[in-house]
């Protein structure tokens, strides 16, 4: 079978080998992690190449994925015969430990959703056993609970992004919906746990709106014929929601770890076959589950973990034929907190307090004006680069300009819109600002804050002098005088000054 490999594939096959040192490839979910490691078995030889996975409904699809491309393949999970020998070594993770005696030989080392567990115990010993000369994971969101680089040892290889991958059809265009009584609903009082909310507060409020939920979901995504992927907060609350459902007479199925493996495995298949076309779960679906026909995702319960919400929104974003968009119905507040599916994010962060920073929540300021309707990304206020235009020859002679509030108020109106067409740079900066401004805010420390009239006096000064280098740095003073917990209502005098003082530069030059 002849695979089709994407450029970004090929691209970062090629930096992974040329790099020679362990890396990780960042690529989006649908992007095609299953041919990336093909091609790099491929590409290798002469290399014993060991493939590690946490999922065990990743075995058959990747080992049918090489068979048919020609490699041999030995397997380690139970349920299938180990014949040594192959050219491809898959391994789960988790059965590793009792089967030490095979003596598995390992060059290269490939590990699928390397953000899972790849501090854990598990699979440190693995690695420490296997001893290989090359590292390389894989997965769509490279971070770990608190937003951070997931391994600082490791080389990072981004060739797309989501956004890009939307834009040349690789994936479905989202669309989004925010109803307006979810984002009534009053989430402030519930503790923090490792970085994200209490299950057991979250239930004490979610349990109360499973008939919302349920509404909502019929109304906006059931009704008109998607196909529905829901994510809940605890089993607690798929059982709930099932009732709720129930009692709508909408036929479903449900998933979560109380129930038998057989029992889970059935309801995933009756999903899959489209006998229902609602499936609710926890936690079980989020990570490796494959089914290119969802075209909706239900946020059921709200998250400050950006990882997982990555990877829950990733689940509907496969492209499938005859499949016009993707739905993600927002009932938790989701959106608001963590940004749209295409939006910029930095990987690269490397503390938990810059990392809030990554979080592209620029483009939902203002999502209270989007509240009960379907809208997408360029509906939103998504800044563009503005292109430079050609230099205009002045005529001698020009007629007086003549004011009148008429004139005065539609040159107020075009700068407006100038501001919202900002290049990634002042785009980045502008973003981390309004989230410094947010930590601040939610720490009552509003004093340190830029205030609004000072930021749009800041990007209209910048627009005058601009370049990437002053956005950038810029940038790197907000989060350094956040890291150091200063105030940043100075900035715009500071970046005065260092422009009058570039502009005296040049004059005198």
């Amino acid at each position: 079978m002849q695979i089709l490999e994407k450029d970004y594939q090929v691209n970062s096959v090629r930096k992974a080998i040329d790099a020679g040192v362990n890396s990780i490839i960042a690529l989006p979910t649908g992007g095609g992690k299953s041919i990336c490691i093909l091609k790099l078995c491929q590409a290798m030889p002469d290399k014993k190449v060991v493939v590690s996975l946490r999922n065990a409904a990743l075995v058959p699809q990747l080992l049918h994925t090489l068979t048919v491309n020609g490699l041999s393949v030995s397997v380690v999970k139970s349920g299938y015969k180990y014949v040594a020998g192959g050219d491809v070594t898959l391994v789960m993770e988790q059965s590793f430990g009792r089967r030490k005696h095979l003596n598995i030989q390992c060059d290269v080392l490939l590990r699928d959703e390397y953000h899972v567990g790849c501090m854990g115990g598990v699979y440190i010993a693995m690695r420490e056993e296997l001893s290989p000369e090359l590292v390389i994971g894989l997965t769509a969101t490279p971070i770990d609970r608190l937003g951070v680089y997931i391994d600082q040892s490791m080389e990072l290889i981004e060739e797309t992004t989501t956004k890009l991958l939307i834009e040349s059809g690789e994936l479905a265009k989202p669309v989004y919906k925010v109803p307006r009584l979810s984002q009534e609903i009053d989430y402030s009082a519930v503790k923090m746990y490792r970085g994200d909310f209490s299950v057991s507060g979250l239930d004490l409020i979610l349990l109360e709106h499973c008939s919302l939920v349920a509404q909502q979901t019929v109304d906006n995504a059931l009704s008109k014929g998607r196909k529905v992927m829901l994510f809940a907060n605890s089993i607690n609350h798929v059982e709930a929601l099932s009732e709720a459902f129930h009692l709508l007479g909408i036929k479903h199925e449900r998933v979560h770890s109380k129930r038998s493996i057989d029992d889970n495995d059935e309801s995933i298949r009756r999903y899959k076959s489209n006998e229902v076309r609602l499936i609710i779960n926890m936690s079980m679906l989020t990570i490796g589950f494959d089914d290119p026909t969802t075209d909706c995702v239900v946020l059921a319960r709200p998250t400050k973990i950006l990882r997982l919400y990555l990877q829950i929104i990733g689940r509907c974003l496969r492209a499938s034929k005859g499949k016009k968009d993707a739905l993600i119905l927002d009932l938790a507040q989701c959106i608001s907190t963590h940004g749209f599916a295409e939006d910029y994010r930095d990987f690269t962060r490397k503390t938990a307090k810059s990392a809030a920073i990554m979080s592209e929540r620029l483009s939902v300021t203002n999502i209270g004006q989007f509240v009960d309707g379907e809208f997408g990304y360029s509906e939103s206020i998504e800044r563009k680069v503005i292109k430079k235009k050609p230099t205009v020859r002045r005529i001698k002679s020009r007629p007086k300009p003549v004011s009148s509030k008429r004139v005065v108020e539609k040159a107020s109106s075009k700068r407006d819109e100038a501001l919202l067409r900002l290049n990634p740079k002042m785009e980045k900066l502008v973003s981390t600002i309004e989230l410094v401004n947010a930590v601040y805010e939610q720490q009552n420390e509003s004093y340190k804050m830029l205030d609004e009239a000072a930021m749009v006096k800041l990007v209209a000064l910048m627009g005058f002098a601009y370049s990437d280098s002053l956005a950038d740095n810029c940038t790197n003073l907000v989060e350094g005088l956040h890291e150091q917990n200063k105030s940043i209502g100075g900035l715009l005098q500071r970046v005065s000054t260092l422009i009058t003082a570039i502009a005296k530069k040049e004059l005198v030059g």
